[in-house]
């Protein structure tokens, strides 16, 4: 079972390799794939003591430093934090440290964990309760609950807002086909009134699906930290500065009759919608 060294050193890990990625996208899905697969494991608090001639605990984590007594072998203690190949543990009323070298990770009740045995785990239980934590993991874990949030909130927000524009733009159409066939008398109010909604659905639809079919623009876009501003060249072309992965792109429309299509300062193209800039 994942202790709670194991997960620091991982985070450790993921911090070095998120550095060597170029992209935002990448970097966003390896953290929160890492960090989900790391934080989500059910740890134990509790171990068992295996040294066969009893285990020291000593004042601070070092082997050299003073002994405050003694646990017996079979022994469970619960353990505050781990750190360094060192439990900090409360002996006696002090903060104590014993070596992580002769324990065994168990349960509660006192018995062995195994690959098949684990710990139920309930996420709101987990997220909000701190006891036995330390600093740094309890730090750790909300971090990772806010970034996915906003993460998620983000995509949220950017698959619904063109559900809902396409909705209403469709429903418009089809309440002003709708009217305009009552007002020939061959349909009710009633029927009018229907058609716009279905026009509504079906532009829900058309919008859901666009969004799915753009998925990958979308995860982009929400993991992008990019920012623009704009302003006019001397030919009334509009120029917009775009930073994306801490690179700025200056954009400039390709023609003042079309506001979808630009290209940078290096000859790249871009195209332009509801979602923001994207690279052709």
């Amino acid at each position: 079972m994942m202790n709670r060294f194991i997960l620091q050193q991982g985070i450790c890990i993921l911090g070095k390799m998120s550095l060597c990625r170029s992209s935002a996208i990448v970097k966003s899905i390896l953290f929160l794939f890492i960090s989900f697969s790391l934080c989500t494991e059910a740890f134990a608090d509790y171990y068992r003591v295996t040294a066969s001639k009893g285990l020291n605990v000593r004042a601070s984590a070092n082997k050299n430093s003073e002994v405050l007594g003694q646990l017996p072998q079979g022994d469970v203690v619960d353990v505050i934090s781990i750190e360094n190949g060192w439990a900090n543990i409360n002996y006696n009323g002090w903060q104590g440290y014993v070596s992580v070298s002769y324990l065994t990770a168990v349960t509660s009740e006192g018995k062995a964990t195994s690959s098949s045995q684990k710990e139920s785990w309930n996420f709101f239980s987990w997220l909000f309760n701190s006891e036995g934590e330390s600093a740094w993991f309890t730090g750790l874990k909300w971090i990772f609950f806010l970034g996915v949030a906003i993460f998620l909130v983000k995509i949220a927000f950017l698959i619904i807002v063109p559900m809902i524009a396409y909705g209403i733009l469709l429903g418009i159409i089809f309440l002003l086909i709708g009217f305009i066939i009552k007002w020939i008398g061959w349909i009710e109010a009633d029927t009018m009134w229907f058609i716009a909604k279905c026009g509504y659905c079906l532009g829900s639809l058309w919008g859901l699906l666009n969004s799915i079919f753009h998925f990958g623009g979308i995860i982009n876009d929400a993991a992008d930290s990019g920012s623009c501003s704009s302003s006019n060249n001397g030919n009334g072309l509009k120029c917009y500065s775009v930073t994306v992965d801490g690179c700025e792109y200056i954009l400039t429309q390709d023609s003042q009759y079309s506001e979808c299509y630009y290209t940078d300062q290096f000859g790249g193209k871009w195209s332009y919608d509801s979602q923001g800039f994207h690279r052709v």
